[in-house]
């Protein structure tokens, strides 16, 4: 009899599968990440992983700026 393959994950190394991040979204936005998920042939958690990412590099490379400004960035 085969021998079952272990589940195989998708996560980058280190990311911590233990504590999930929630958020809530108008359906909108969901459906947005749904189709964009799915033309990139992900998961909705990868795909809002990935989204994350990128929009916590451009707040804080905004919120750097505003320091330097001295304004606030918001």
């Amino acid at each position: 009899m085969p021998r079952a393959k272990p589940p195989v994950s998708r996560s980058p190394r280190g990311v911590l599968k233990d504590k999930p991040v929630s958020m809530r979204l108008l359906s909108t936005e969901r459906d947005q990440l749904e189709r964009m998920a799915l033309e990139e042939n992900r998961s909705l958690s990868s795909l809002a992983r990935l989204v994350l990412l990128e929009g916590l590099a451009a707040y804080e490379n905004r919120s750097l700026r505003a320091v330097a400004q001295g304004t606030p960035s918001c």
